[in-house]
């Protein structure tokens, strides 16, 4: 059961979105929606011939939802987040850079639930510090991460916009040295990682919060 990976990059703060397919099944699902990406991520469905049965949603930053409600319609998928993203996308913060249309949460997601992908299965990890409304998911058959904006190469999202915290993110963080440095790190902006390559530091900063 092969997992296809494709990643699209819109708006102004290049931000990734990720098409996840089962390539046996045409199961697939989609992470994040930056401003830009629909048209191209409905044709790579209709290429692929897959299914999108869910969009999920890493956290609520204007340039990680900008377009949810047109990706949502175009692809009649439901969205799913944390909890704390409901407010956030039904009633966006005015005054974003790009405008932000309001969308729905139609099912919340906690640490600890499961997102399959057909023969795939990924465990959500509520991972706070910078956003409140953070979560990953985490392939451990696949050793992959989708990460949204909590691990980089070489660092972490930012902690000095509103709803963030470094004491958080520093707890949260230490979560990643409990995972096997092979697994992939598919991250909200700009290329790959691994864990490997980012235990070392996060090995060196407080875990207490």
């Amino acid at each position: 059961m092969p997992l296809s990976v494709h990643r699209f990059v819109g708006g102004p703060l290049e931000t990734n979105a990720y098409l996840v397919a089962d390539t046996s099944s045409g199961d697939a699902i989609v992470i994040d929606a930056p401003q830009g990406v629909t048209r191209e991520i409905v044709t790579a469905v209709n290429e692929l011939g897959a299914t999108v049965h869910q969009i999920v949603v890493t956290h609520g930053h204007w340039d990680h939802i900008n377009e949810l409600d047109t990706l949502m319609r175009a692809l009649e998928a439901p969205v799913y987040g944390h909890e704390a993203l409901r407010e956030r996308i039904t009633n966006p913060a005015p005054g974003t850079p790009v405008p932000v249309p309001p969308a729905k949460l139609d099912a919340a997601l906690a640490d600890g639930d499961e997102v399959t992908v057909g023969g795939h299965r990924f465990a959500v990890m509520h991972m706070p510090g910078h956003d409140p409304a953070h979560i990953i998911l985490y392939s451990a058959d696949d050793h992959l991460i989708f990460g949204g904006d909590v691990l980089f190469p070489g660092g972490h999202g930012r902690t000095d916009i509103p709803g963030s915290d470094q004491a958080t993110m520093n707890a949260t963080l230490q979560r990643f040295l409990e995972l096997p440095g092979e697994v992939t790190v598919y991250p909200g902006h700009g290329d790959t990682t691994t864990l490997a390559a980012e235990q070392a530091w996060i090995r060196q900063i407080p875990a207490e919060r």
